[in-house]
């Protein structure tokens, strides 16, 4: 797959059918119209997909804070797993946000890219205002001698898959429809580093991850996960919290993870960890004592689900 940072990197001298999207989470909806795209390029036309960092949302938005189910490279990473042959990433600007649908086809899109054929998920605007709907699309796809395609919607559980939906899942804990939503285990990635060492106290030593300061969050609470490090898989349990027993006045969320059976340092080193269920959420208890009791607890029920699972 090659990768553009801008759309004026890019010329094609082949046509190509052609999506464009943010593609955050590259969850199960993305992945249809993915999967048409390349469907429909039937081994003739070259595959570009144009997607957009940092987010419309963020720029448009800027006093609503927006997490992201993928960083960066992971959507890459995803995408790259879809066939995508060409992937360019353009920065989104206000001055880009201003570009009319009409101009974005006539003075972007048509001169460069040689396009064949546009495929689109059921909610995609192009242009200035999201004037460029299906409808638009299609006046000027006759204009310009392009056909044009719509994915309808995915649904799952009666509810339409999209990355709000799955955003708005985790942070309510439920895991089992996000993981379902996304077509994968939500996953937490970075490196560890030091903490106060307040798990060891308590004889459950926990790896303190820092993540992007953009990642989705999920909602608070003690998970059932599998870690990979260096490519072997760990079970383990993960808090997401502020430690409410120890610490009453830090308001700071940690992410921290204790891996069964596990005795290496690995301070400094990066760890992926895939969530697969909320056992609990955050709790706060009157003593240490209460709440060693019921991290024993939690862990002899991640162990159940996960035996039960067969994961």
């Amino acid at each position: 797959m090659k990768i553009y940072s801008f759309i004026d990197e890019f010329y094609s001298f082949y046509p190509c059918v052609f999506t464009l999207g943010v593609f955050d989470g590259v969850h199960t909806g993305h992945k249809k119209v993915i999967q048409n795209l390349i469907f429909k390029a039937k081994k003739k036309y070259c595959i570009v997909l144009l997607t957009f960092y940092p987010h419309p949302k963020e720029i448009l938005n800027p006093d609503k804070k927006l997490f992201y189910l993928n960083t960066l490279s992971e959507r890459i990473c995803n995408l790259k797993k879809m066939g995508i042959e060409h992937l360019i990433i353009h920065p989104f600007t206000v001055k880009f946000s201003k570009l009319s649908t009409k101009d974005f086809f006539k003075r972007i899109l048509y001169p460069k890219f040689k396009i064949k054929k546009i495929i689109i998920g059921h909610d995609s605007h192009i242009g200035k205002n999201r004037n460029g709907n299906f409808k638009n699309l299609k006046i000027l796809s006759k204009i310009h001698g392009f056909d044009i395609y719509k994915v309808y919607p995915h649904k799952l559980k009666k509810k339409i898959v999209s990355s709000t939906e799955i955003r708005k899942s985790l942070l309510l804990g439920d895991i089992k429809w996000a993981n379902q939503a996304l077509g994968y285990f939500y996953t937490l990635s970075g490196n560890i580093i030091k903490g106060k060492g307040l798990g060891r106290k308590i004889n459950f030593p926990t790896a303190n991850i820092q993540i992007d300061s953009k990642k989705l969050i999920p909602k608070k609470g003690v998970y059932a996960v599998k870690i990979n490090y260096l490519d072997q898989i760990y079970k383990g349990m993960l808090n997401i919290g502020v430690n409410p027993t120890i610490e009453s006045s830090n308001k700071k969320i940690k992410i921290e993870v204790h891996i069964f059976n596990f005795l290496k340092n690995i301070y400094g080193k990066k760890i992926d960890v895939l969530i697969f269920q909320l056992i609990r959420e955050e709790k706060k208890f009157n003593t240490l004592q209460e709440l060693k009791n019921q991290i024993f607890e939690d862990q002899k029920n991640i162990k159940t689900f996960f035996k039960k699972k067969m994961f």
